[in-house]
């Protein structure tokens, strides 16, 4: 969307200097005025993305309950279907996940441990890329 209205205001600008001048200066828009009304459009348009994006990153409301509700593990089943582990209230809880649904599968007794979750879960490249990082810096 963004490189349409810059190949539009390009087009205009351009198109107000292909366009032979006659000898007499007629009214209207001149090449200064078309400038400056391309740079104001591009400042608006700017204007609203920044702000779309400042909405977006901090949109209000969001953040609460950030701190109690925490996804320790999630496991692909398949394309729409997961399980995650929820830790809510010191409390880990496996849900199962999938199109349109949330469903409470077991509470588990004992926490998982984090550290050898993490390590764990890492396979195929990511392993590799890993283990490559720690010989080289180590």
């Amino acid at each position: 969307m963004i490189q349409r209205l810059l190949m539009v205001s390009v087009a205009l600008a351009l198109s107000g200097a292909a366009v032979a001048a006659p000898e007499t200066p007629a009214p209207g828009l001149g090449g200064a005025e078309l400038l400056s009304f391309a740079g104001s459009l591009l400042v608006v348009v700017g204007a609203i993305l920044a702000f779309g994006w400042l909405y977006a990153r901090f949109r209000p409301g969001m953040n609460k309950g950030g701190e109690q509700i925490r996804v320790v593990a999630m496991r692909p089943l398949g394309p729409k279907d997961r399980l995650i582990v929820v830790e809510v209230g010191g409390q880990q809880i496996l849900v199962g996940v999938s199109q349109g649904q949330m469903q409470n599968l077991h509470t588990l007794s004992e926490p998982l441990d984090e550290n050898t979750l993490a390590e764990s879960t890492v396979t195929g490249f990511a392993a590799r890329l890993k283990t490559a990082l720690k010989e080289a810096t180590g």
